[in-house]
This record gives C-alpha cells, structure tokens and sequence, in this order.
C-alpha cells in the first residue's frame, strides 16, 4: 500500500521545491500553505506523515503538532525548519510532539533517504509476533504520575524550583536522577536535584526518571537473582550513557545532542520488561548458561522469547513517541551499520559504549569491537583504548 506524506509550509517556492523532489517517489503527496489548511486535508485524505514547518502565520508548527497529535495520534510528525525557529524547536521537543527534526536547506537525496527510514523503521515495528508479544504481557511500563505532572509542568512553562520539588516526591526517582547527573559524563557533582535539572535540562530529566521508573517498576519483588541482575542492567545503563557522552565529544568533537542524550540510558529498556514479564524463563536461560563467565553474553546475547529485547524496547520508546533516534538507538545498537539506521555515528558510538561498559563492569579493560565499527568512527583499536583510558582517568 502507498504511503502518504503531507507537507506544510507557509512559503510557496518551498512546497514547489519539495514537490519536484517527491514526484516519481512512489508516495502519494499533498501540500499545505497553513496549519488550517494541513488540518483540512488530514480530515479528508488518509496521510501517514506530515512533514511541517515550525514558524507560520496563524496557526504555527507547535500548534498544529499538538492538534495532529490529538486528532490523528497513528500519524508520524517530523518538523522540516530553520535555524531561526529554535525557540518553537525546544517547545515541540520538550513535549515530544515530533519524531524527527529536520533543517532547512535540505539535501534532496538525504530527506528522500531519511523519509525512507522513518517507513521502514514503523514497519520493522508492526511485526505480527511482536505486536502479539505486546498484547500478553502483563507489566506493561508506562509514564508514572510524576512523569504525567512534569509534563504538565512542562506545558506551561513551570520553573526548575517546581519541576524539582515534584521529582523529590519520589525518593527513589530522585536518587536516579542525582546518579546520572553525578556521572562523568555530565560533569557534575551535587546532591542537589535543582543543580541537577539545571544541568540536564528538563526534557533529559523526563526521559531519565521513564527510565528509572522502568528499573523501578517493581520495586524489591522477585527474585534475588531477578533483583540483582535488573541492579546490574541500571548500572550498565548509566555507564553506558556515560561513555557516550564522552565519546560524542571527543569523536564528533561537540557535546551529543540533547535528543539523544539518554540513549544509553534507555538502549537496553525492552530487557528490563522481558525479565519483568518473564521472570520464569529468564531464570531457566540464565541456569543454562550460568558457568560461562562473560558477562557481556549473560545479559546482552542471552534470549528467551521469540523476538528481541532490541525489538521490544524500540516499540515501547516508539509508542511512548520518542524521537526516531532514540528509537533506532534501542533497535539497532546490536547492528549499528544496518542500513536503516539513519545517524550511524551516533549507532557505532552507542555500540563501542555499551561493549566498553560490560568491559568495565567485568573487568575487561580491552574488550572486542567490530572492525566495520572502527571504520565507519574513523578510529584505530589503540586510539579508542587511549580515549576511554582518559575517561577513566576523569572518573
């Protein structure tokens, strides 16, 4: 079945610019001159993505977003921008009412590409056993409470004193939120959850405390080998957020984005919700293989269900609409050169930190990473060992 794509711009010469670049691509493709308009359409013609400008007379981008988002939730967003809209950016960014944030001047064979991706990655997402698994589970994570009242802090423009004494209502979260902003790869060193927010930005802190919340969701219940390895999994979490941070800055040579900035945080969610929801054949696989000692096979390599953790954690940040990047980053971090993946700096990065960050926690100063990796990062063996060896010298 074709896919339809709806492009919304104020400005005529930019629609006549992107219908020369769509006609022939095999999409159905409609164009709107306002935020009224674009709705107009969507009421009347079956549209699987909307690609929007931000700063339009009348209704703007963020507007329109939000109306979409309610009106029409199954249709992918993307903003298509200038540099001059980054303070209407940050409002859609912060309430997550896009999946990918594209700039103007574009490159017309990479935005045919990336509009590519973004179909082939919600497909790769609508697998029958995958959508089967969904439906049996029990313990599905969702946004807590507070996660809810930070996002309608966030609405309407709530100060970090605020922001700050709802997250110390859970002191469990809190303490989550203080361990990442302690890390090395945030720089910081405060018990203060104020100085932390300040630090990470609010929309890190909403994308952290859903993943603490997942870590936490079933507080000490379980087993002692359940509750021990989900401890494990959130230590392997952090260090890898950690280390991607690090990497990002030396490699690519400035800090990593803030859209991505809790990908290893998260990469590894669809894990937590496997042994969460099928603690009784986890505990079998993990007697199977229990004399093996590398730990990174234990918790990475070991599966027990028909589909991937990988599968099931891109899905679960997929419906709880996270960008595209962070959702590629829970699928494809095991495969960071698929040809999917649409940032595969960012995929190698995140897959050199989450090997480096088994190494550390078992003691392997120098584990094995994929050669096709090293190439694609532009770096030798010897020089990631010696930029780890400084990070680990700044801890």
């Amino acid at each position: 079945m074709r896919k339809s794509i709806l492009f919304v711009d104020d400005e005529r010469p930019i629609l006549a610019s992107l219908r020369r670049v769509f006609t022939g691509s095999g999409y159905d493709i409609f164009f709107a001159e306002s935020g009224e308009e674009a709705l107009s359409i969507l009421a009347e013609k079956p549209t699987d993505l909307v690609i929007t400008d931000v700063r339009m007379p009348g209704m703007n981008g963020y507007q329109l977003l939000k109306e979409i988002r309610a009106k029409y939730p199954s249709v992918i967003r993307v903003v298509l921008s200038g540099y001059s809209d980054e303070d209407l950016v940050i409002r859609i960014q912060r309430e997550s009412l896009a999946k990918r944030y594209l700039t103007k001047p574009w490159k017309n064979q990479e935005l045919i590409w990336t509009v590519e991706q973004i179909f082939c990655v919600e497909e790769a997402l609508k697998k029958r056993n995958l959508l089967e698994l969904v439906n049996r589970i029990e313990f599905l994570p969702s946004p807590g409470d507070i996660c809810r009242k930070l996002k309608r802090l966030a609405e309407r423009g709530a100060g970090i004193d605020e922001i700050a004494s709802t997250i110390e209502s859970d002191q469990s979260l809190a303490v989550k939120i203080l361990q990442v902003a302690i890390s090395s790869g945030h720089g910081i060193r405060t018990g203060s959850v104020r100085k932390a927010i300040d630090h990470l930005g609010s929309a890190n802190v909403m994308n952290i405390l859903l993943g603490a919340a997942t870590f936490n969701s079933k507080g000490t219940a379980g087993s002692p080998r359940l509750r021990k390895d989900i401890g494990v999994l959130w230590k392997h979490a952090v260090l890898t957020n950690d280390i991607l941070a690090y990497l990002y800055r030396r490699i690519a040579g400035h800090p990593i984005p803030d859209m991505c900035s809790t990908a290893g945080l998260l990469h590894d969610i669809g894990k937590v919700v496997l042994l969460y929801n099928y603690t009784d054949r986890y505990l079998k696989a993990a007697a199977a293989i229990r004399n093996r000692k590398d730990i990174y096979y234990y918790y990475e390599k070991m599966e027990f269900f028909d589909i991937t953790h990988q599968e099931l954690g891109a899905y679960l940040l997929n419906w709880w609409e996270f960008p595209q990047v962070m959702v590629e980053a829970a699928l494809y971090h095991h495969a960071p050169l698929d040809r999917n993946v649409t940032d595969k700096q960012l995929m190698c990065l995140l897959n050199v930190a989450d090997t480096y960050s088994w190494g550390f926690i078992q003691g392997d100063e120098n584990p094995a990473v994929e050669p096709e990796v090293l190439d694609q990062l532009g770096i030798a063996k010897d020089d990631l060992d010696q930029v780890i060896g400084e990070m680990q010298v700044c801890r």
